[in-house]
């Protein structure tokens, strides 16, 4: 599909000092609207503030605005106007208009054309609702879909007066039933049994020489029961996991694979200081801008609370995702993000439950579990002693003289971004930047150990978010 050039267009106030700017492609035409008074009699009406369309006619773009409604939230006037209108909608939620917050959605309107699919926004600026919509038949909706992420991105208004009613309503959720079982983690193992979470298992040693991160090291297991308890650095907690999967840690996030890759689930810490729900708010909202049509359930089973989406694809694969998230430290969460094709996705989603009801964060366990089944390299368990020991001269040779991947780079830069932060702990600030120094030495190394123009382009993006976490 070839990216057609996006320009800026102002659009002059026809009505309530609403003149405001957007982009859109640069071939695109304006259309002229008719000279009328507005009227506003018709509740159901809107009045024109612009339009735009394609050379071949096909795609248009157009605005409109009225006073804003006495009581309601924009939600609740963009579904009546829709209802009036009697269109297909597909679609509805929040999102974001340039930086006002607004409610998205898609329909299919009847048009002599054909099937048609129409985007559209609604926002609230200073007793303002403005309308937004961008329409193209169904054959061109990858064209319409890109032309529709420009124009939410660069509207923005001449004259902001700011919004004034709330959003939404709090969206509905479905409570499971307060006697719910939790599944167990062991009814998900799988074929393969406890070699697959293990360091020396093929796959992991394969993404250990690519940089990804370690196989989690194993503190106990149950293969009778398909369980194992493995410590997880980027959770800072014990959890279980089923065996025949596989797992990742690189620090940032725990990842469990299905060997088939219909499924994937990341746990990951994520700062929530306004809540848990604040936070699924985010995640609908970015979910919304990067797929045309997805369609949400919200979710809570005890303290555990989700987020349910469908009608996402991965290029012609159907996807389903799950949001989960369980309190951690006052505000932070973990989250469970589970991908899935549709036909897994549910059984996906109980495995993602019983993994959060299993964390046992470190903060909370009396005293450490004394390791059963430790499969990491004896260099890594070695590295790993003198570095409690504050040896980390010793455990940074140890790990280069032992370990001949890539990879061994940057955990020897997380080991020295862990002294950073034990540092500033204790108040020891000199010693804390002589330990970013070598977090930054060690992570910029990673990089440029590089042997090819795309590994570059992929280890420079890991440092660059390596050194963005930490700051």
């Amino acid at each position: 599909m070839t990216t057609p050039l996006f320009v800026e267009r102002e659009f002059p106030s026809r009505i309530a000092n609403l003149g405001f700017f957007v982009a859109l492609p640069q071939n695109w035409q304006p259309l002229e609207l008719p000279d009328e008074e507005p009227d506003f009699s018709d509740a159901r009406k809107l009045f024109g503030l612009a339009a735009a369309h394609a050379p071949y006619a096909a795609l248009v773009f157009t605005a409109a605005a009225r006073p804003a409604f006495d009581d309601g939230t924009v939600q609740d006037w963009a579904r009546w106007l829709i209802e009036q209108h009697g269109v297909d909608l597909r679609t509805l939620g929040p999102g974001q208009l340039g930086s006002l917050p607004a409610i998205l959605g898609q329909c299919a309107p009847e048009s002599d054309m054909g099937p048609m699919q129409t985007h559209f926004a609604f926002a609230e600026d200073g007793g303002r609702l403005i309308h937004l919509s961008l329409t193209g038949p169904e054959e061109l909706q990858a064209q319409t879909w890109q032309a529709w992420q420009q124009v939410l991105r660069s509207f923005r208004l001449a004259a902001p007066q700011g919004p004034s009613v709330p959003l939404a309503p709090a969206p509905a959720v479905h409570q499971a039933p307060a006697d719910a079982p939790v599944a167990d983690v062991g009814q998900f193992a799988l074929p393969g049994g406890l070699a697959t979470l293990q360091q020396d298992h093929p796959l992991q040693q394969a993404w250990l020489s690519q940089g990804q991160g370690f196989a989690p090291p194993i503190r106990a297991a149950d293969e009778a029961g398909g369980r194992a308890w493995v410590a997880s650095m980027a959770l800072q907690a014990v959890l279980a996991l089923p065996t025949g999967w596989h797992a990742l840690d690189d620090s940032r996030r725990l990842l469990l694979l299905h060997p088939d890759n219909s499924v994937q689930i990341s746990l990951q810490r994520l700062a929530a200081p306004e809540g848990l729900a604040a936070l699924l708010d985010q995640i609908e909202a970015q979910t919304r801008a990067d797929y045309p049509a997805p369609q949400f359930l919200r979710l809570q089973c005890g303290p555990v609370q989700g987020l349910a989406v469908r009608g996402i694809a991965d290029g012609d694969q159907a996807l389903e995702q799950m949001h989960l998230l369980l309190p951690a430290e006052e505000g932070f969460a973990v989250r469970a993000r589970v991908t899935a094709t549709p036909a897994a996705a549910s059984q996906a989603g109980d495995l993602a439950e019983a993994l959060l009801h299993s964390l046992q964060f470190v903060s909370e366990l009396a005293e450490p579990e004394t390791p059963v089944h430790d499969e990491r390299p004896e260099w890594a368990r070695q590295a790993e002693a003198l570095e409690a020991q504050g040896r980390l001269a010793e455990a940074e040779r140890l790990m280069l003289d032992s370990c001949p991947y890539l990879g061994v780079l940057i955990s020897v830069a997380e080991m020295y971004r862990r002294e950073m932060g034990r540092c500033l702990a204790r108040g020891e600030a000199a010693a804390a930047a002589s330990a970013r120094e070598a977090a930054v030495r060690w992570a910029h190394a990673y990089a440029a150990s590089a042997t090819s123009g795309g590994e570059g382009v992929a280890l420079s993006r890991e440092r660059d978010e390596f050194l963005a976490r930490l700051g």
